[in-house]
């Protein structure tokens, strides 16, 4: 399943899954320099930041504004 990362706090990772639901996860066990947007999987226990995934959404969301503003 994958999650996007909706807010960070000190030790806490606020999570959202592809339902919709929160999931709170220790920062400790999430990849180094992670930020807000970040999509990760998670596999038996291990996270993994995807980031052709994460840039692609990224791509979609700066498009969509552009024509916002366009």
């Amino acid at each position: 399943m994958k999650y996007t990362i909706d807010r960070i706090g000190e030790t806490v990772i606020i999570c959202e899954d592809e339902n919709g639901d929160m999931l709170k996860v220790k920062a400790s066990e999430l990849p180094e320099g992670i930020r807000e947007g970040d999509i990760l999987t998670e596999t038996e226990g291990t996270w993994t930041l995807e980031k052709e995934e994460t840039e692609r959404r990224r791509q979609r969301i700066r498009e969509k504004l552009r024509g916002l503003t366009e």
